[in-house]
């Protein structure tokens, strides 16, 4: 192979093997990397706060790839590339009318759009009263994210964490 000529992108004459690497990495939808992706929606800051105790939490314990992402604010390109990258992947969103964050929905849906399959998901969900983001991201992904694994628990915080879902971080 003299030259790595892909449908889109630049081509690329040296150092092919790296880049021979990630294009079969991510056309067979394996992670480049062991780490984790916080990824948020938070409307007041206390979802916020939640993914930020979770990735303290993780580094803690000696994860040393842990990223965070507030949804609303980083472009949907950095998510995606950041969701190919990465082994593990967190969901905090807050329920908005009685559904997924709009951000945090479309975010899924690119994902869905982009065929992201093989990941480990857990989820935190936020909502002051009929708080239904969690079951519904776990359905998506479930449905949508082939060869995933979502883990069984799910953090649910009413508006803000106290100590006992502060616990439940763990």
């Amino acid at each position: 192979i003299k030259m790595f000529c892909p449908l889109h992108g630049p081509v690329w004459r040296t150092n092919l093997g790296y880049y021979l690497d990630k294009h079969d990495k991510w056309s067979r939808y394996i992670p480049e990397e062991n780490g984790v992706m916080i990824v948020y929606a938070s409307m007041y800051g206390n979802t916020e706060s939640a993914a930020s105790l979770l990735s303290t939490k993780l580094v803690e314990k000696g994860m040393t790839n842990v990223y965070m992402y507030d949804v609303s604010n980083t472009d949907i390109s950095y998510l995606i590339s950041e969701t190919f990258r990465l082994s593990h992947i967190v969901f905090a969103s807050v329920t908005y009318n009685l559904g997924i964050y709009p951000k945090m929905h479309n975010y899924l849906m690119d994902m869905k759009a982009l065929n992201i399959q093989n990941r480990t998901a857990a989820i935190i969900e936020n909502g002051s009263w009929a708080c239904t983001a969690g079951s519904l991201i776990r359905n998506f992904l479930n449905d949508e994210l082939k060869g995933s694994t979502v883990l069984d628990d799910t953090v649910t915080l009413n508006s803000s964490m106290t100590s006992v879902q502060e616990l439940s971080m763990d």
